[in-house]
């Protein structure tokens, strides 16, 4: 089996090279070059290493993602799906927050 280079997953994923070195052991390197420190990663990492990239860009943390990882699929969509309810409350807060402070700097009328 032929190993991938960080620059090659990190092509195949769209995922930058820090952001695969940073990713808390989501994404452990099939090998590691003992003398350059160098890594190589297994082509099954691919689709776990795209995962993580798109939890990533919903904002999940990477300790919630880790969960994710490590649970079967039925319960991986229920984790996802509560994780984006939350993001949706937050983001239906902040837009009232946003409402609030708009009309708060135009001396309490709302403007457009």
């Amino acid at each position: 089996m032929e190993l991938l280079t960080i620059g090659a997953l990190a092509w195949a994923t769209r995922l930058t090279p820090k952001a695969l070195r940073l990713q808390l052991g989501l994404l452990t390197p099939a090998r590691v070059d003992p003398f350059s420190g160098y890594r190589y990663y297994a082509p099954t990492q691919v689709e776990r290493a795209r995962l993580v990239a798109w939890l990533r860009r919903l904002g999940m943390p990477l300790a919630r993602i880790r969960t994710v990882c490590e649970l079967a699929p039925a319960a991986s969509a229920d984790e996802v799906r509560d994780c984006w309810s939350g993001v949706e409350s937050d983001t239906a807060a902040r837009r009232g927050l946003t409402s609030f402070l708009i009309a708060h700097s135009h001396g309490g009328t709302a403007r457009r």
